[in-house]
């Protein structure tokens, strides 16, 4: 096996991950260029080539697959800077994205504002035509009211469009039409079809789903092109792959076709990189947190399950498509500190990013951020961050909460405490939000820690939340492109059509599933997968009669006879019992969506382990320093540990710190910290009772 690269744009870093052919991983951090994201793309690939000595076409060359993460779709999308849009909906329902589901996010909120529409109304158009549910036309289309409105729109500088119409899952003879006829009067332009975008049930996901693939659509085309080339001009032989918001990766042209698939495509590697983690250290049940320089995302995973959701929503906009469930807030390294109006100490969601970064980065940034408050706090160490790479300015840091401290009346080192504690607080209400939330205990969990950041705090809200244990794998600070190596390459198939398994059409549905397979194994077999190397797993979308959401169960495999028609039922009161504690066996159940989902494996990255010892950690001792612990308020002098030298076996008592070259890990009084026979830093957290 030669070797895999995972690669992962995040807002402060872009990481990179090299599993070599003899199974070593290598991890990497540069500083992301948010202006140009390739460039640190570029940079960070030099590198790698640099550290094994190889010339920049040899090292790419060696490549057998090259996974990458992208965050231009996320950013086109926060920053508002796609193109000029417009839209066509169905006669009479032009509104469909402002009047959105009837619902608000806060429904409590009297002065809520509505959200920033992301198509003015004058660019929202109708066209005379009607679809039934059924797929019979109504109205046939009219081909001159569909001139008329590209007319508007070039008029008015549209250069991308979205065609939305009312049942064209079911027949989406008029979408094609129209697809036509905008090839023919504006050729330059981007288009995207609802019926190829997400031929999913109910109009407003859908519709949001193909403006916004619209939307990021040309950002998204003109990044990966030059991305692609840049590998194919130095000798990358096989299809660029994409991290998808399903969990699974993709080629260049797949994502290009459905851009909402890259949506949220760097988070949604966390999930497969804890499902692999988890695995080696035989725990099903895991809560992933991953703390990065931007953001801090949670994540739930029941007995070794990829958690999935088609509620999943960026920035308000739901994406429609069945992807990983991540719940992201704004607290992250970068995160900045300020005061509000009423006086009182807030962290983020506002970041320092990239550029300028922290105060303490010497970039140009004076706000300060967690990450000064880190170094202040003595967790982190200015003279071996990113493994002694990267120099930080503790005076710097200093300065920047001396300016929150003055009209706070606060000395600069509660300051730091404060805003140490402010997002963990933060970060504990999102994992809550994945789990109490939800009904879910997390106490029997075990939190799979993330990001660079993570390590400094994982554990200490792990506690909080009542969890008794933590993994901090070696890859944490890049455990995104990690979860690229270890995730599959990936296709999702949808096809609605509406039954109850009171009067199901099971000819139907095995006819339904047989077109969507043998697309799948077709699909899979041209990216040069083998049948036995295909893993296909069904689903449907389902709900109780009257409800108004549905959710993803699973259907079991081969020819589906009537006594299947139970089984699949049973199902989904079985799912909806765990997530709502309660369900109607005697109802019938709705399912209007038909998904497959089939998975090409990669070859399984080699699993290195060493057996367990009985040396002591004093031979990875490099010093002490002083440190703050909020639960003494006070510093105390924690023994520093290098992460690199700890062996299995090895046993650290906290109050500690252990630096590896991505991230630190604080080893708290009274927790501790051993190290498992794959070399994960596996932290035991007393909890009362």
């Amino acid at each position: 096996m030669g070797m895999r690269l995972g690669i992962d744009i995040g807002g402060t870093f872009t990481d990179f991950i090299l599993a070599t052919g003899t199974g070593e991983l290598i991890i990497s951090k540069v500083l992301s260029t948010p202006a140009a994201p390739e460039e640190a793309v570029f940079v960070g690939v030099n590198d790698l080539a640099e550290r094994l000595g190889l010339t920049l076409d040899a090292f790419v060359s060696d490549c057998d697959h090259i996974i990458h993460g992208t965050t231009i779709a996320t950013n086109t999308l926060i920053t508002r800077s796609g193109p000029t849009m417009g839209i066509l909906h169905t006669e009479g329902f032009r509104d469909v994205l402002y009047l959105r589901d009837g619902f608000k996010p806060d429904r409590y909120n009297l002065q809520l504002e509505p959200a920033a529409p992301l198509i003015e109304r004058y660019l929202r158009r109708g066209v005379n035509e009607r679809i039934l549910h059924d797929g019979t036309v109504e109205i046939s289309l009219d081909e001159g009211s569909v001139r008329a409105a590209l007319t508007h729109f070039r008029d008015a500088g549209v250069t991308s469009v979205a065609v939305s119409l009312l049942w064209s899952m079911i027949n989406p003879d008029h979408e094609r039409r129209i697809g036509e006829i905008i090839a023919e009067e504006m050729p330059e332009a981007y288009v995207a079809l609802s019926c190829d975008i997400l031929p999913r049930i109910r109009e407003y996901p859908r519709a949001c789903a193909t403006a916004l693939s619209a939307y990021v659509g040309p950002a998204i085309e003109d990044y990966l092109t030059r991305i692609a080339e840049f590998f194919q001009t130095h000798g990358y032989r096989r299809d660029l792959l994409i991290m998808q918001a399903t969990g699974s990766s993709a080629r260049v042209p797949d994502i290009q076709q459905r851009p909402v698939l890259a949506i949220g495509s760097g988070p949604a590697a966390g999930p497969p990189a804890s499902l692999f983690i988890g695995g080696r250290e035989q725990e099903d049940d895991l809560m992933l947190v991953e703390m990065g320089g931007t953001s801090f995302e949670a994540s739930m995973i029941t007995a070794g399950q990829l958690p999935k959701s088609a509620d999943t929503e960026l920035h308000g906009f739901p994406i429609g498509v069945a992807a990983v469930d991540v719940h992201s807030i704004g607290a992250g390294g970068g995160s900045i500190a300020w005061i509000d109006s009423g006086g009182m100490l807030r962290v983020g969601p506002q970041s320092a990013g990239a550029s300028p970064g922290p105060a303490c980065y010497g970039a140009g940034g004076i706000e300060a951020t967690v990450t000064d408050a880190n170094l202040v706090l003595g967790y982190l160490n200015e003279e071996n961050f990113l493994g002694g790479r990267m120099q930080l300015d503790r005076e710097a840091a200093e300065q920047a909460l001396a300016r929150l401290a003055e009209p706070l009346g606060m000395a600069t080192m509660d300051v730091a405490a404060a805003i140490y504690r402010i997002v963990n607080t933060e970060m504990v209400g999102a994992m809550r939000a994945v789990s109490v939330m939800r009904g879910v205990d997390p106490r029997r969990y075990t939190v799979v820690v993330g990001g660079g950041a993570g390590g400094a705090h994982a554990a200490k809200i792990a506690q909080e939340l009542g969890v008794r244990k933590a993994i901090c794998p070696t890859v944490a600070g890049g455990l995104c492109a990690f979860g690229m190596l270890a995730a599959d390459v990936g296709h999702d198939y949808l096809t609605t059509r509406p039954m109850n398994t009171g009067n199901m059409d099971i000819d139907a549905v095995n006819a339904l599933f047989s077109d969507m397979e043998t697309r799948a194994l077709s699909e899979l077999g041209a990216q040069g997968f083998a049948p036995e190397e295909i893993k296909l797993a069904r689903f449907a979308d389902a709900k109780y009669p009257y409800q108004s959401h549905e959710i993803i169960v699973p259907i079991p495999d081969g020819e589906l006879g009537d006594a299947d028609v139970q089984r699949m039922a049973d199902s989904f009161h079985d799912t909806h019992e765990r997530l709502y504690t309660y369900c109607l066996r005697e109802m019938p159940v709705d399912m209007n969506g038909w998904r497959l989902t089939a998975t090409g494996g990669l070859p399984t990255l080699p699993l290195h382990s060493e057996s367990l010892g009985d040396g002591t950690a004093d031979s990875a001792k490099s010093g002490s320093r002083s440190v703050y612990f909020q639960e003494l308020g006070d510093f105390l002098d924690a023994a520093i540990f290098a992460g690199e030298l700890l062996r299995p076996g090895m046993v650290v008592s906290g109050p500690a710190i252990v630096e590896l070259p991505t991230t630190t890990i604080v080893v708290f009084p009274d927790h501790t910290l051993t190290v498992s026979e794959f070399g994960d830093f596996r932290i035991e957290i007393p909890q009362d009772g």
